[in-house]
């Protein structure tokens, strides 16, 4: 899974910064762009969002799996508590990176029809915020998915040796 999100966010990156290179020509240089600009605005506040959601449906279904694991394993709090420290990492940044993109976009669309008058500076504003937050968001996802993996295997491993012995191999 680290390996695909790793992919998957130089994508996001790459992309975000070509929308923002891609918003100053079209604000300095050439209009005409504009449409462009707002088709891969939202081309690319989709994906960033179904990047981010896709690290926390992750989460969410292997922290079940591992929880389902464990009691049957018997009670064991200490992998409980890594995994609840994990999702506490993942959470915020997985959340708020793709709010502050979206938002960008959509005050995007109210930046290009003038509604929001001398306040269209606030869609350039997020949409730096929505850059740095990605930038943070993502290292702290793939250290915490590249630990989660480790997490997983341990507690398959635990389960082979304990349960069933015989398909346990070293």
């Amino acid at each position: 899974m680290h390996r695909i999100f790793a992919g998957m966010a130089v994508w996001a990156v790459i992309l975000l910064v070509g929308e923002g290179v891609l918003g100053v020509l079209t604000k300095r240089f050439d209009p005409g762009l504009v449409g462009l600009h707002m088709l891969v605005g939202v081309v690319t506040g989709i994906y960033v969002s179904i990047l981010h959601v896709m690290v926390m449906f992750h989460f969410i279904g292997s922290g079940k799996e591992m929880k389902q694991a464990v009691h049957v394993l018997g009670d064991d709090a200490e992998i409980l508590a890594r995994l609840r420290r994990l999702k506490m990492q993942v959470m915020p940044s997985a959340t708020f990176a793709p709010v502050f993109v979206g938002a960008a976009v959509i005050l995007g669309g109210g930046a290009h029809t003038q509604a929001l008058g001398s306040w269209a500076w606030v869609h350039w504003a997020l949409g730096l915020l929505g850059l740095a937050t990605n930038l943070w968001a993502f290292p702290v996802e793939y250290r915490c998915l590249v630990i989660n993996l480790r997490l997983l295997r341990e507690v398959d491993d635990r389960i082979k040796r304990e349960i069933a012995p015989g398909l346990y191999h070293e």
